[in-house]
């Protein structure tokens, strides 16, 4: 994404500090050596006392408020990413510098050595002494904070003003980490406890501060009451700052984070496999009680009339965004069925997932280690059971009167049951199907090449051609199409004009069928050894049934599914064909563990071979010794690329469509004539939720969101290609390949439904005047006043540790603007 004027000069201003902050602050612990531009990226080189090579991007971001920054760490490549909010004033660049680099060195150390991340921060303010004492990552950036703020305090080469501020920004912090008791004098058991847990606090701190901080902390970690009148009047001013700020933010609910005990305590990793069981225990039983009211329901209505609810379809780690009081159909799929052990991400590359509220990755597993999917599964189920629940798939369409109904097929085996759709559904199916090897992605699948060919057909004016029109209407929709629609535009004339034609959309829609033929051919010639790669993430495939697969494609399917076949059948040999890896694939633990142990160019049993460079076009065939068939990779000519195996699985993308959900709705629309418009949806912080979908027909209209996974891949039919590009940009800029997560994938979709959770609770709360008056924190922060001046419970609680502090900051570059696609 091109940057702005201010951004451009915020970053400028970032790499100007950060060379000074790490001299100042943390030499012994890195130094910079250069500044690297490399690939398209431009990078600090950084080394540590070992010599070891370190990597650090600055960069600037939209984020969500309060976040003025986030740091993606990933301690198995070295490489980190700060993103400053693109918001950010300038003169808070170095304070808020000195804390990510404080926080990206306690991952690095607690990855070093392996050992357990704390689940809480210590400094958070409360009036009970925290049970640990060990000091969060978070926690040890605020220490960084801290050092940085005290020099500040004491740099002569700064004017009176300037060492004021960094004062009163210390000060605040000291104020909102529980540094400070702040019940009333009056108070004295609540004054009691409070400063005993100020005191434990700040006797876990003194061994990470420096003597300025130290000598900061003796001026002002003190009653409010014991403070000069100038500091006095700069804490009132700060806490009125976050009583501010507490009033604007957008809670995502009362519910408590996937992974607790019922007495509140976290869920042991010994103990993991055992809860995620009784949770899918509780899913089943809910998902058998709603049905059952639902079909009592029905049992009461006229014929033709369903029970009306709103309704989410889909959950997967969108369910963050699930809102308790629709209905939700969700098919347990992707981490539930999945063969693998755990994600492709570590603990600490996916460490952000906390702030979604879905579930920390540091419960249960160490920094470097790959979170397992039983965690997934607890933190799933239980999200999913906290409103009514059919485990199950649905498909929206029009029923009578122009009615959205959804029709539910019940994972159980029953009998479907149908809704009334209220509203506009959620859907958050996933990424779509993927696509068959030398399909044209522009006409991806055969619906679309017969109804390209028909329409192409329509327009020819001859008798030749209406019958070949009419024989490709009638042709079932059914596995073989493909090759019965090529022998019908095999007759002379029309084989002879559609090599002639200059519309590029039919050439692609004879490739998509040519290529669909083959594959349909393959997979009768090999029964069960020609697969798409979702068969094997889907557990549906047994890998021991060869021994020597030939996987299409060098993404990150490719890869989890070539982990799968090797760890699953020991005899396995796989062999990558595609075009290069992204770069974000580089960087995720997965990939680095599978070359590590399967590649000999990476000093592994050479089980795993990757042949990169390579287009790869349709599934080929060719004789085995014994007179079977093997599989062999063809070139987007049709030519061996000299690469055969006994099985092939495809693995090369995604079809850019709507999900299946809709297809019935969709057809609707198009077929009557109507059309299908699409919209990218962002917050007011300029976070993307998705987007929308209008199915016009008739005079009718019916709008659905989509989110998660599926969101990430626009339907191209739909959709400019602009917005496509657009979005794009902005996964690569927000989700930095550098941390080894891609938009779609488990942390991003967290993240994105927690966002789209909070802006719906915010839209509701602006129709809502009972839920707009100012909270009772921002209250007392105006109003309440004593004889010495503002009292010490002035404050709200602890606000996030993103917040720094300070007034709200000045007002950023416009966002981008929800987009319409263009309609068909």
């Amino acid at each position: 994404m091109d940057l702005s004027t201010a951004e451009r000069q915020l970053l400028a201003e970032a790499e100007a500090a950060l060379p000074a902050l790490l001299r100042n602050l943390c030499s012994d612990r890195l130094r910079a050596e250069a500044v690297v531009d490399q690939d398209g990226r431009r990078f600090f080189l950084l080394r540590d006392p070992a010599g070891k090579r370190v990597e650090l991007r600055l960069d600037t971001a939209p984020l969500s408020q309060p976040l003025v920054a986030r740091t993606f760490t990933n301690t198995t490549t070295d490489r980190y990413v700060v993103q400053l909010a693109d918001t950010l004033p300038s003169e808070q660049v170095g304070q808020v510098l000195s804390r990510e680099v404080g926080e990206l060195l306690a991952v690095r150390d607690w990855a070093a050595v392996s050992q357990r991340v704390p689940l809480e921060n210590l400094l958070a303010f409360g009036t009970v002494a925290p049970g640990h004492r060990e000091l969060s990552h978070a926690d040890m950036g605020r220490m960084g904070e801290f050092n940085y703020l005290a020099t500040r305090m004491h740099d002569t080469g700064l004017t009176a003003p300037g060492r004021e501020e960094a004062r009163n920004r210390f000060s605040a912090l000291v104020d909102e980490l529980g540094l400070r008791p702040r019940a009333s004098p009056e108070d004295t058991q609540s004054r009691a406890a409070e400063q005993r847990a100020a005191h434990l606090r700040l006797d876990v701190m003194r061994s990470r501060l420096r003597a300025e901080a130290l000598e900061a902390m003796a001026e002002l970690a003190l009653p409010f009451e014991l403070l000069s009148a100038a500091d006095a009047r700069a804490l009132v001013e700060a806490r009125s700052a976050r009583a501010t700020q507490e009033q604007v933010s957008s809670p995502l609910g009362t519910f408590p984070m996937p992974g607790l005990r019922p007495d509140g305590t976290p869920v042991r990793r010994e103990d993991l496999k055992q809860f995620a069981a009784a949770a899918a225990q509780r899913r089943t039983a809910l998902s058998n009680r709603t049905l059952a009211r639902i079909r009592a329901k029905q049992a009461t209505l006229p014929e033709g009339r369903y029970p009306q609810l709103e309704i989410m379809i889909g959950g997967g780690a969108a369910l963050t965004g699930r809102d308790p009081n629709v209905l939700l159909v969700d098919a347990c799929g992707r981490w539930h069925i999945d063969p693998a052990e755990a994600i492709v991400q570590s603990a600490e590359q996916v460490r952000h997932l906390r702030q979604s509220g879905l579930g920390d990755p540091y419960q249960f597993a160490d920094p470097q280690q790959r979170v397992p999917l039983p965690a997934l599964q607890l933190w799933e189920d239980t999200a999913a059971a906290r409103g009514p629940l059919i485990d199950g798939r649905a498909e929206l369409s029009i029923g009578v009167g122009g009615r959205l109904i959804a029709e539910i097929t019940p994972a159980d085996g029953s009998d479907p049951v149908k809704v009334e759709v209220q509203g506009s559904p959620l859907v958050a199916t996933g990424i779509p199907p993927e696509i068959i090897p030398g399909a044209n992605r522009q006409v991806p699948t055969v619906r679309e090449a017969t109804d390209v060919l028909t329409e192409w057909l329509t327009t020819r004016g001859t008798a030749e051609a209406a019958a070949a029109c009419e024989q490709l209407l009638a042709t079932p929709e059914t596995k073989g199409r493909a090759a019965k629609t090529l022998e019908v535009l095999a007759g002379p004339e029309v084989s002879d004009a559609l090599g002639a034609a200059e519309n590029t959309r039919v050439a692609a829609a004879i490739e998509t069928l040519q290529a669909t033929a083959a594959w349909e051919q393959a997979r009768a010639d090999a029964p069960g050894r020609v697969l798409m790669g979702d068969e094997i993430a889907d557990g549906k495939c047994d890998p021991s049934m060869a021994n020597d697969w030939i996987l299409a494609g060098v993404g990150g399917a490719a890869k989890a599914n070539a982990e799968i076949i090797l760890q699953r059948n020991p005899d396995a040999r796989v062999v990558l064909v595609g075009k290069e890896a992204p770069f974000a694939l580089h960087n995720d633990a997965q990939y680095t563990e599978l070359r590590r142990t399967y590649d000999a160019e990476y000093g592994g049993d050479g089980r795993l071979t990757v042949h990169s460079g390579h287009y790869v076009g349709a599934i080929g065939t060719v004789a085995a010794p014994d007179g079977g068939v093997r599989l062999a990779a063809l070139d987007s000519e049709g030519n061996p690329l000299g690469i055969d195996g006994d099985a092939y699985v495809a693995c090369l993308g995604r079809i850019a469509r709507p999900p299946q959900a809709l297809a019935s709705l969709e057809s609707w629309a198009r077929s009557s004539g109507g059309q299908v418009r699409g919209e990218l949806m962002f917050d007011r912080d300029r976070q993307y939720l998705g987007y929308r979908l209008a199915f016009e027909a008739k005079g009718r209209q019916h709008t659905v969101d989509v989110t998660g996974a599926a969101s990430r891949v626009l339907p191209a039919n739909v959709f400019s290609s602009e917005d496509i590009s657009r979005l794009a940009a902005f996964d690569s800029k927000t989700i930095p390949p550098e941390s080894g997560n891609v938009a779609p994938g488990f942390m991003a979709t967290a993240l994105q439904g927690a966002n789209l959770a909070k802006h719906r609770a915010t839209e509701r709360r602006s129709h809502d005047p009972a839920q707009t008056r100012p909270s009772a924190a921002a209250a007392r922060a105006r109003s309440t006043t004593s004889r010495k001046g503002p009292s010490p419970q002035e404050g709200p609680g602890a606000t996030s540790r993103n917040s720094p502090g300070w007034p709200a900051h000045r007002p950023g570059p416009e966002g981008p603007k929800p987009r319409r696609g263009r309609g068909m």
